[in-house]
């Protein structure tokens, strides 16, 4: 079965006799178009990448590396726990390597607003009180991606 199909070449029209899988195909190419066109001109979104290293001490009854264990897993709750999170890994330095720091987050949110809340929020604050007594030092960077 042949079916008419209006093409656009360049700036001309002209419609052509086509198979009904051949239509099927420029139907979708049509629509793969016309998503990436959308796509080009909608506002995108900026995602914030925030990213803190700590060093830490003994303390609260832990080793340094416990601490870091325990850190770990209060930053990973975090992760289902806060809105706007889009990506949460937490890595802890590994021994034997050369390292200044013990523990780094590395986290998405979906704009600024979600990572102003996480500040605030709950979970986060109980991740700072549970540093609080044995912080040595601590470093961060927020940018745009």
């Amino acid at each position: 079965m042949r079916l008419s199909y209006a093409v656009q070449l360049d700036s001309s029209s002209r419609a052509v006799q086509v198979s009904s899988d051949e239509a099927c195909f420029m139907c979708v190419l049509h629509a793969l178009r016309a998503d990436r066109d959308a796509r080009s001109t909608a506002k995108v979104n900026v995602l914030i990448r925030h990213i803190v290293m700590w060093k830490l001490n003994e303390g609260e009854g832990r080793t340094r590396e416990q601490n870091a264990s325990v850190l770990k897993e209060k930053l990973e709750a975090c992760r289902d726990a806060v809105p706007g999170i889009v990506h949460l890994e937490v890595g802890i330095a590994t021994p034997g390597l050369d390292s200044t720091y013990d523990v780094v987050l590395v986290s998405d949110f979906t704009d600024k607003a979600a990572l102003d809340a996480y500040q605030v929020h709950p979970a986060h604050q109980a991740v700072k009180a549970f540093l609080a007594p044995i912080r040595e030092a601590r470093q961060a960077v927020d940018y745009e991606l």
